[in-house]
């Protein structure tokens, strides 16, 4: 095919601005709620403390595919931690975080989307493996690359690349032909480490097949630099934060030295964060909390936590006023870790953003179930209180009866979930004060039966439960 014609330069530096992490906005000290009714189709809501309205109500898409775009809207599909060659030596599950993956370029495509917004973890492990490289080109090069025509302008994409690199989209390289782009920064899985100070995105990135951003050189003195990009009238500035180590991050944010780089006309274009670090307190500042963050964004996408609590929620942002951001958590694509966060179902989700004349921007949220990802069933359970014996035998046949409950409403709860994925994860975290312990290993055993792993009831048959103990106290 022809190659794409190269778009016009971007737009020098100096169109940028500093603003402080901490913005003084008077006018937003108060709250102004507004419904109208633009029109028969969206439903617009005007809040003084988050600039970008909201032009559809949030919600769950069910088996029909949204209508595309039209040239005034720009569509952006939104996913976070994939962990591409996650238990890659597993014989049952060592595809999972490959299927899901690959759903999410599937959907990306049929949505008609203007470009895939990855939050980090692209990797499981800082080095993936020859295999795990491989299969992650083959995907990009399936899904990504074609003759289907990119609308999304690069204004400035300083942010993309290494600092001692001229800065450019994979779309506008004449010798490649994108038809999906994609935007990805770092996590902790997969940062830049080691002599040169690489990560495994930059190969990724030095074939064309991704767009790195994000990247921090120094971590005592932070600029973020946006991506700007246009669609039509639509215009978004997209702020990545690759993954620094937590409390680094923390006092540097303390330390009033993070700066966020606005353009001067930054009230008409729709910001977006994509952060990957820890959302939630694990330690006094092993975290980073959103009221770090300016309250002049109008969307966070937030990586790094597992759980999937991808419905934006409104959360106080930097101010001593009543600022704040909607922040989203898609949560991972793949189960990692058997525990009750990981359990909760998982969705993947695409927004669009529009900005009509004269109006501030407009955006629309929708989350998107995946459908091939491993039934997980998580519960906790207290035997005291139970028809369970006190024996070790009672004990057995109490859990086996519980796992057998499990497997049952794995089935029933994802009905056309695919072959290779039909086997389910299962984990029981039991409270046995009171009853002997059995060994667990052992016990799952009986759901290991058949010639192969692929004739086993479940997926991690030497990990369904978990026993601990009440401590008591004098």
């Amino acid at each position: 095919p022809p190659p794409r014609p190269q778009s016009p330069p971007p737009s020098p530096s100096a169109a940028l601005r500093t603003a402080f992490i901490v913005p003084t906005c008077p006018d937003l000290l108060f709250a102004e709620l507004l419904v109208c009714v633009a029109s028969r189709c969206f439903l617009v809501l005007s809040v003084r403390v988050i600039k970008a309205r909201e032009f559809m109500a949030q919600g769950n898409v069910g088996a029909g595919v949204p209508a595309a775009p039209d040239a005034n809207t720009l569509r952006i599909f939104i996913a976070t931690d994939n962990h591409l060659g996650f238990n890659e030596k597993d014989h049952i599950r060592g595809q999972d975080s490959f299927i899901a993956f690959e759903e999410i370029l599937d959907k990306a495509k049929k949505y008609n989307s203007d470009f895939l917004l990855l939050g980090g973890d692209l990797f499981h492990d800082n080095k993936p493996s020859r295999k795990t490289m491989i299969k992650t080109m083959e995907l990009f090069r399936e899904h990504c690359f074609g003759d289907r025509p990119v609308h999304v302008e690069p204004v400035n994409v300083d942010a993309v690349g290494r600092g001692n690199e001229a800065s450019f989209v994979n779309y506008d390289d004449p010798n490649v032909n994108i038809s999906l782009p994609v935007f990805i920064i770092h996590g902790n899985h997969d940062d830049p480490s080691g002599e040169g100070n690489f990560s495994a995105l930059d190969i990724l990135s030095q074939a064309r097949m991704i767009n790195y951003f994000g990247r921090q050189e120094k971590i005592d003195e932070i600029k973020v630099t946006p991506l700007l990009l246009a669609k039509g009238s639509a215009r978004v500035a997209i702020y990545g934060l690759g993954n620094i180590r937590d409390e680094r991050l923390y006092q540097t944010f303390a330390e009033k030295k993070v700066k966020f780089m606005r353009p001067s006309d930054g009230e008409a274009w729709f910001s977006i964060l994509v952060i990957h670090q820890n959302k939630e307190a694990r330690m006094q500042k092993n975290y980073i909390p959103v009221t770090f963050l300016p309250d002049w964004l109008d969307f966070v996408i937030w990586g790094h936590e597992h759980e999937c609590l991808i419905d934006p929620r409104k959360e106080k942002a930097a101010g001593d006023g009543d600022g704040a951001v909607m922040v989203s958590q898609p949560g991972s694509s793949v189960q990692t870790s058997l525990t009750a966060a990981e359990a909760v179902r998982k969705h993947m989700a695409y927004m669009d953003v529009r900005i009509p004349p004269n109006a501030d921007p407009q955006y629309r949220f929708k989350k998107v179930p995946f459908s091939r990802v491993r039934p997980f069933v998580y519960d906790d359970i207290t035997l005291q209180g139970t028809d369970c014996l006190p024996s070790e035998e009672g004990v057995k046949e109490f859990l086996s009866q519980k796992i057998q409950e499990a497997i049952d409403l794995a089935k029933e709860e994802f009905p056309d979930a695919p072959a290779v994925l039909r086997q389910p994860l299962i984990r029981l975290k039991v409270d046995n004060t009171g009853y002997p312990q059995i060994h667990a290993r052992r016990f799952g055993q009986q759901f290991a039966c058949g010639d192969s792993p692929k004739d086993w009831s479940v997926a991690n048959p030497f990990e369904l439960i978990t026993f601990w103990r009440r401590v008591k106290r004098t």
